[in-house]
């Protein structure tokens, strides 16, 4: 069944509370382009009341083949202004994103992070800009102490525009990127993992923890799962549309599904394998985390602790145990072979053994 936008006009009359299945990625992904924002306070999605963002989500209703019901509202009673040409092109650089069919969260940062490049040389566009005024932006923002992966982003949201949105040759902007630093990831003994899944009695977190740390999957796969994703009769779990929007299919554990199964009797999810408070929506990825914390420190575990950490865990494990690096890149869902390979500076049996061991101090 394909999902439904609606709109309502609010008592405001400035914006539309916008509603659709929380679900449905493709969705928010046009909400967002459109000019659309998430409200904590409305604990949903708002979309300017006026002709032109109701147009751009119309747009892209239409090309994802979604049916849109807009009311018959009254003209507004305080006309908005037109939008300045800063406004305009960020919302053509948003729309752009949205059919380009990425992800609501890469929309959400590559936005926020136009949006600052923008206001900085406002009232110039990018296109009256210079090559070295451009690197002079990313130069001040790099002062004030931003992060390798922050600058990153920067460039990627600055690219974006010229080389997609203005079909800029690639070589327009060639800027130096930071060196990523190399670090070993982090992840816990197994002896820390049986503590861990030990100590958490609440049947739906027991599961999304030994799921995370028994199939090495990432937390959006763990949220993104529902019960057909699971094939008892092959002992198979689907993975579909995980990061990079690629399947894989993972063998089950056989001491997981009784445990599946008796958490589906209980919770009887509508949507999702692991459904929050409200039935048909996805489990909260903070909460998880919270879960993974809370579960840390009953088991005495001192250090910060992360799902991820479970997925890290998982994978060197298999490699402690003898399981071969491509199978594991397999299993991990990696499209090189160097990813994995992080592993390898981790796992016990890769390690030189000292030789101060064999000196019998």
């Amino acid at each position: 069944m394909k999902a439904t936008i609606s709109l309502c006009l609010l008592a405001s009359r400035t914006d539309f509370q916008v509603f659709f299945p929380y679900s449905a990625v493709a969705v928010r992904t046009a909400v967002l382009g459109a000019g659309g924002r998430y409200e904590a306070a409305a604990r949903g999605y708002l979309l300017p009341a006026d002709a032109d963002a109701v147009a751009r989500l119309r747009a892209a209703c239409q090309q994802l083949g979604l049916p849109i019901y807009v009311p018959a509202v009254p003209a507004l009673a305080a006309e908005l202004p037109p939008p300045t040409p800063a406004q305009a092109l960020l919302a053509r650089y948003c729309q752009f994103i949205s059919l380009k069919r990425y992800s609501p969260q890469t929309l959400k940062n590559y936005r926020g992070a136009f949006q600052l490049f923008l206001a900085h040389h406002a009232p110039r566009l990018p296109l009256e800009l210079s090559k070295p005024e451009v690197l002079d932006y990313l130069a001040g923002r790099v002062a004030t102490g931003i992060s390798e992966a922050y600058q990153n982003l920067l460039i990627n949201a600055i690219k974006f525009y010229y080389e997609q949105v203005e079909d800029q040759p690639h070589h327009y902007y060639a800027v130096p990127r930071p060196k990523r630093p190399l670090q070993n990831p982090k992840l816990l003994a197994k002896e820390e993992v049986k503590a861990l899944l030990q100590g958490t009695a609440n049947l739906k977190h027991r599961a999304m923890l030994m799921l995370a740390y028994g199939l090495g999957l990432r937390l959006g796969e763990v949220l993104a799962l529902t019960p057909a994703d699971i094939d008892a009769k092959r002992m198979a779990l689907y993975v579909r549309g995980g990061k990079g929007k690629k399947d894989r299919d993972l063998p089950l554990p056989e001491s997981l599904l009784p445990l599946l199964r008796e958490q589906f009797r209980q919770f009887r999810p509508v949507i999702f394998l692991f459904e929050g408070a409200q039935p048909g929506e996805p489990y909260s990825a903070r909460s998880l985390q919270q879960v993974v914390k809370q579960a840390a420190g009953r088991a005495g575990i001192r250090r910060p602790v992360s799902l991820h950490m479970l997925r890290h865990s998982y994978a060197t494990h298999l490699l402690e145990g003898g399981t071969d690096i491509r199978m594991i890149q397999s299993l991990l869902g990696h499209a090189s072979i160097k990813t994995t390979e992080i592993y390898t500076h981790v796992a016990q049996r890769t390690r030189v053994a000292s030789p101060l061991d064999d000196l019998g101090l």
